[in-house]
């Protein structure tokens, strides 16, 4: 019975492996670091509260400590990141701000740009559009070949996602963060995309397999709402980002957008 035991034992764990590799694929090993680093966390929470029902005073000196430690990094992480605010008033230039696509419009003008967060809230406040109805305003920031992506959303605008629902089921309620990460690549002259390769809710990183499913009900949402979308060429799990004039590709290189000069001032495809 022991050798059987660990023969179903080990049937069950490779089952499982295998599942978790179908839906998350190469992300496996990142999605359970970070799973085991929320296990760590349980664990000093648990040993936290422990201490607290042993000794109230100093259960709730050591919870205060190791809340101050956790808030210190994640302030540290998102000053290094440098989450810039952007809005859907973002694609007018304030009065005095100078535009930062001016010189891939002037004749001899360089080939392209690279620009950081804090200056391109007038190229990627679109997507906005395409987020949830819920979604007022987002941060965004470059991580090395990625934009990222955060804003607060109403759980209730993904309830028609069957996929999202058979994951989280009753969770879908009330306010949570929706983080998405992932590059932007060009599709032609004019408009680019945000390819979603890495989408987080209810802390949650949602299996790979699911996001196409989840982006192409944000594109429906948007595009029933009236949002002016091309969606010629787009991928499945991508989002539209329609170039402002004179830029003809976009991508994000080393932590910063990189934007390229158009072959002319023409003005892009309109949306279909």
């Amino acid at each position: 019975m022991g050798c059987l035991t660990r023969i179903g034992c080990g049937v069950v764990i490779l089952v499982g492996g295998a599942v978790g590799y179908w839906l998350y694929g190469d992300r496996l090993p990142s999605v359970l670091s970070r799973a085991a680093s929320g296990a760590a966390e349980t664990v000093t929470d648990v040993a936290v509260r422990t201490s607290e029902r042993l000794d109230s005073q100093e259960g709730a000196r050591i919870a205060a400590e190791e809340e101050a430690r956790r808030r210190t990094r994640r302030e540290a992480r998102d000053r290094a990141l440098g989450w810039v605010a952007i809005d859907a008033d973002a694609p007018k230039l304030r009065k005095g701000v100078k535009d930062p696509l001016a010189p891939l419009r002037q004749r001899n003008g360089p080939a392209y740009v690279s620009l950081e967060a804090s200056q391109v809230a007038t190229v990627l406040a679109p997507l906005l559009a395409q987020l949830p109805p819920s979604v007022v305003t987002a941060d965004i920031a470059f991580e090395r070949d990625q934009l990222l992506l955060r804003t607060s959303v109403a759980l209730r605008d993904f309830t028609n996602v069957n996929a999202l629902g058979g994951i989280l089921g009753k969770a879908l309620d009330g306010e949570d963060t929706l983080f998405i990460a992932g590059p932007i690549e060009p599709v032609r002259p004019g408009l680019a995309q945000l390819r979603v390769k890495e989408l987080r809710l209810k802390g949650l990183d949602l299996p790979p397999r699911i996001i196409p499913s989840l982006v192409g009900s944000l594109k429906r949402q948007a595009l029933r709402a009236g949002a002016p979308m091309d969606t010629v060429g787009i991928t499945g799990d991508g989002l539209p980002v329609p170039l402002p004039r004179g830029v003809s590709d976009a991508r994000v290189v080393n932590g910063a957008l990189t934007l390229y000069r158009g072959t002319s001032d023409a003005a892009p495809p309109r949306p279909r």
